[in-house]
């Protein structure tokens, strides 16, 4: 069935997505000027008595759209249009964490830890607002483009004392139910945090903590302590064991008090065990890493008819792409990719594909690719395999190597560049690391290779804060630090 031209006030760009609910257009709203994504319910639903849906999504507008938080996909409006329910929301420029774990990714205890310290800070608020979720998974929890997370899909939470769903019933998805959910007990703020406990398992070690059928899962994780996530990654702290294991309790009461006490604890445990604080955003490279699994997976399901079952496709970064640009010979490149996996494994051949595509010679993405690397001696050994290997990475036309970054040195004095020292980028890299965390290092450097000054190289950092306020302050501490 051909998409709508219209629903509502809304005109319809594209189709986003299909699920078995209904259908996930890409829509503009002429008033405002602004895209939205319309989830809509489809008609033979409603025909076929489907008032609970509606209710059900009803419910999503009322619990997502008196909720105003960066962490949250923002409601902005519910209507019913040729007996089609509809929901306009934001049109989030991001990728479904769910799609990417399916592709069996791990992803590294930076990330996994700010994308939990970001969930919790949004179920937080949540909370707070007399909002109880109730359905917090995976495929629930969208990763934008600058590495911040959003939580969706508010369609079974209970609002305050709303009665969509009474003490006695069982709703939500059964391998992230708390104990309470599958004993049709009532449900409190701490259902959440069993749940967000199970995606942080899942996060840790690739492995859900509970399997099965939905009656044996249902047994386990009402009677079954769950394997420690370090039994299936001997790597990880013990002190990761603890929080998940308190996440996970059978009862309410001993799980963590609230979302701000669980979130507290990683912050304390990820301090303690890498000596310096959890980043706020994912890095770029796990922005990449996702963005590139849900590509995979939507050219799966499109060559299937172009089913799509998540608002999670809503806009994939073409930045993710891994077709061979048309400046590069395929083996070269391929070359390059299996030198680098001999040090970042799988992520090579994204890095090496996105570099490929602002590089115009060799040196150029040598220079790219050798950022990802984490020493001196990798970078070189890098550089010296590909030697052997018959592809030499000179330095690009007109540069040369200053102390702590590289450098312009054209003849025309118009594009002359001024030097930045080492000393000015590790104390932009200090400095930044208090507001943004361990991904310091890469922005520095990233915004580095580009700056004429130390001054323009301050400039460029302050694009990565999102309020004035936190623009203002970063350069403040810019200019008291020694």
């Amino acid at each position: 069935m051909n998409a709508p031209q219209r629903l509502g006030k809304y005109e319809i760009v594209g189709v986003l997505g299909k699920g078995g609910m209904g259908t996930v257009y890409k829509a503009y709203d002429p008033s405002i000027e602004r895209t939205v994504a319309l989830k809509t319910i489809r008609r033979e639903l409603i025909d076929s008595g489907g008032e609970a849906m509606v209710e059900r999504f009803r419910n999503e507008a009322r619990a997502a759209g008196r909720l105003n938080h960066p962490g949250i996909v923002a409601i902005y409006d519910f209507g019913e249009d040729r007996e089609v329910a509809f929901i306009a929301m934001e049109y989030v420029d991001g990728c479904g964490l769910g799609q990417f774990m399916k592709h069996d990714a791990r992803l590294p205890i930076a990330d996994v830890v700010s994308i939990m310290i970001q969930l919790l800070d949004a179920l937080a608020y949540v909370h707070q607002h007399g909002v109880i979720h109730r359905d917090i998974k995976a495929a629930n929890l969208l990763i934008t483009g600058s590495g911040k997370l959003k939580v969706t899909d508010f369609g079974i939470a209970r609002i305050d004392t709303a009665n969509l769903t009474q003490v006695g019933s069982v709703i939500g998805t059964p391998n992230a139910m708390a104990p309470e959910q599958f004993l049709g007990l009532a449900v409190d703020h701490r259902a959440d945090l069993f749940s967000a406990g199970v995606v942080f398992y899942e996060l840790l070690t690739g492995a859900r903590p509970f399997n099965g059928a939905t009656e044996a899962m249902a047994y386990q994780i009402c009677n079954v302590v769950q394997a420690l996530p370090s039994s299936h990654t001997p790597e990880l702290s013990t002190a990761f064991d603890a929080i998940c294991a308190r996440a996970l309790a059978k009862q309410a009461k001993d799980r963590y008090p609230d979302a701000d006490a669980f979130g507290q604890a990683l912050r304390e445990a990820y301090e303690k065990t890498f000596l310096a604080p959890p980043s706020p955003v994912v890095s770029e490279e796990t922005v990449v890493m996702t963005a590139e699994a849900v590509r995979a997976s939507l050219a799966a399901m499109q060559a299937a008819n172009g089913v799509s079952p998540t608002l999670a496709l809503a806009a994939i970064p073409a930045t993710a792409t891994t077709g061979t640009p048309t400046q590069w010979q395929e083996d070269t490149l391929r070359t390059v990719e299996r030198q680098l996996a001999a040090y970042l494994g799988p992520l090579a051949r994204i890095i090496v594909r996105r570099a490929a595509t602002t590089s115009a010679d060799l040196g150029e993405l040598y220079s790219q690719v050798a950022d990802k690397l984490d020493s001196d001696e990798a970078r070189k050994g890098f550089r010296d395999g590909l030697t052997r290997l018959g592809l030499k990475p000179v330095a690009p036309a007109n540069t040369a190597e200053r102390t702590g970054v590289v450098v312009t040195t054209s003849t025309s004095a118009s594009v002359l560049q001024t030097e930045i020292s080492a000393s000015d980028l590790e104390r932009a890299t200090r400095v930044l690391a208090r507001h943004l965390g361990p991904i310091a290092g890469v922005l520095v450097k990233k915004a580095a290779r580009d700056a004429r000054s130390v001054d323009a190289l301050h400039a460029a950092l302050t694009l990565h804060f999102d309020e004035p306020v936190e623009r203002s302050r970063f350069l403040t501490d810019l200019a008291k630090a020694p």
